[in-house]
């Protein structure tokens, strides 16, 4: 039988959040990236705040907001890793972890795998809100690989029911592949059904130029308050990971902009912002128009749309042509 149900008799429901507005309570997520660059390490960083009572920095309209107190949470980490104490636990607590809110899987390390009998018995038994599968391809049931469309739909299934009767976040730490596809959501390690599976996908990718510094951003995102800038992590010398905004001088800057009354090079998207702020003052333009204004600047549509959240700009439509306009 089919069963259909009205818009207007449904209550709508408010996302609540492991980190804004990246990683939901939930909901399953995925943080993606070469090997090296800094996944584990985010994620061990993330967990630990919240074992403190800390939220991560929230990330809205562009702007890293300060950390808030939270609930604090209990973790699972699901991992591979002969020695937890000599690596993830490590990690944990150099980050300031509460390594008294932060269980794994013991002497079940090598043998559990992905069963939704394992996972809601976990939940029961620790009490946690977050679970880091790290990396997921090494706790697939047997028989099943990333590969195997079919097979992998029915894992992706059991982890999306499993997180939204428990109210746990999901996040699986993955690769990614050789895909010689222009979209990096492609290169994700994975079927398609994994990606698709999967609410929010982040990527982490070391600075072209700076060895202690990394990016984390939404490459995926299926919420209201999605919000694609980059946030720069900072790694110290004794390897911790702080947050702080993201500064386009580091990877991206028009030397031609430097002045002498400003030495400081314009960025790309601080010019986005301007020739938006000119554009929109007068009322929507067409995104097609827009993207020629960028064009001419050499500015990308990735920094674009970055811009247009920064300046609090929002597209709509207009007798069905989409256009941007100040809010």
């Amino acid at each position: 039988m089919v069963i259909i149900k009205r818009g207007s008799d449904t209550e709508l429901v408010d996302i609540e959040w492991c980190w804004k507005p990246l990683l939901p309570f939930g909901k399953i997520s995925m943080i993606a990236g070469s090997g090296g660059d800094g996944k584990t390490t985010l994620i061990l960083t993330v967990a630990a705040m919240l074992s403190n009572g800390m939220a991560p920095p929230a990330l809205e309209r562009g702007h890293l907001l300060p950390s808030q107190p939270c609930e604090p949470i209990n973790i699972f980490y699901l991992t591979n890793e002969d020695e937890v104490a000599d690596s993830s636990l490590k990690r944990f607590k150099r980050a300031g972890g509460d390594d008294s809110r932060f269980f794994y899987s013991g002497e079940l390390q090598k043998h559990m795998t992905l069963e939704e009998e394992d996972l809601k018995y976990v939940i029961n038994k620790t009490k946690c809100r977050l679970i880091i599968i790290d990396p997921i391809q090494a706790f697939l049931p047997d028989g099943v690989q990333l590969t195997n469309q079919t097979k992998m739909r029915r894992v992706t299934t059991m982890l999306s029911n499993v997180a939204k009767d428990t109210g746990v976040a999901i996040v699986l730490v993955g690769h990614l592949n050789k895909n010689e596809s222009s979209k990096i959501i492609n290169k994700v390690g994975g079927t398609a059904d994994l990606v698709a599976s999967t609410r929010s996908v982040l990527l982490v990718e070391m600075s072209n130029r700076h060895r202690d510094i990394r990016w984390v951003k939404a490459i995926k995102s299926n919420f209201d308050e999605s919000d694609f800038t980059p946030i720069r992590l900072i790694l110290d010398d004794e390897r911790k990971l702080s947050f702080a905004e993201f500064e386009e001088n580091d990877e991206e800057s028009d030397d031609s902009d430097i002045t002498d009354e400003d030495p400081r090079p314009v960025t790309k998207i601080e010019r986005a912002m301007q020739i938006l702020e000119v554009a929109l003052s007068d009322g929507p333009v067409s995104v097609s128009a827009i993207h020629d204004l960028m064009e001419d600047e050499g500015i990308g549509d990735k920094t674009a749309q970055r811009a247009k959240t920064r300046i609090g700009a929002a597209q709509d439509y207009i007798d069905g042509t989409a256009v941007w306009k100040l809010e």
